[in-house]
């Protein structure tokens, strides 16, 4: 690294930022790779590195989610479920156990699969979630260059 003589504390900040930037892209696009590939041990796995490196910037660690809860008979509810990553990792550990196959690629079963790629994407979505409540993909939403 240079001499810290040359450079202020603004630079090695900005420094740090952008190297932190790059750290959590390379491992948006390690889960983006191994959720193609239906490499689930590995998307697991990449959510949980991804999670480790995110995790501080989350200003609470749970996020409120409405349901709509059917009966029959009866007219649907709206309730609020709180989720949290810890709830969301237990569940996508039950689901490769309950279906092993499925988990290693070896399985065919469709619903299984299914099971399977559902708890890992709820995890994703809620790290996703929690990156953006934080901006880190940027606070500065201007349309300009979209339009």
């Amino acid at each position: 690294m240079d001499n810290f003589s040359g450079s202020s504390s603004q630079d090695l900040a900005y420094d740090l930022r952008q190297r932190y930037a790059k750290i959590v892209g390379d491992h948006l696009e390690d889960l983006a790779i191994h959720r193609r590939e239906r490499k689930y041990s590995d998307y697991f796995r990449a959510l949980e590195d991804l999670y480790t490196i995110v995790k501080h910037k989350f200003k609470n660690k749970t996020t409120k989610i409405k349901v709509i809860v059917r009966k029959e008979g009866a007219k649907d509810e709206i309730k609020e479920k709180v989720i949290s990553y810890t709830s969301l990792r237990v569940k996508a550990i039950e689901v490769s156990n309950d279906f092993p196959n499925a988990w290693s690629g070896a399985g065919m079963e469709t619903e299984e699969i299914a099971e399977v790629e559902k708890a890992l994407r709820a995890i994703e979505m809620f790290l996703y979630a929690k990156m953006d409540e934080a901006n880190m993909f940027g606070s500065k939403r201007e349309l300009e260059g979209l339009i």
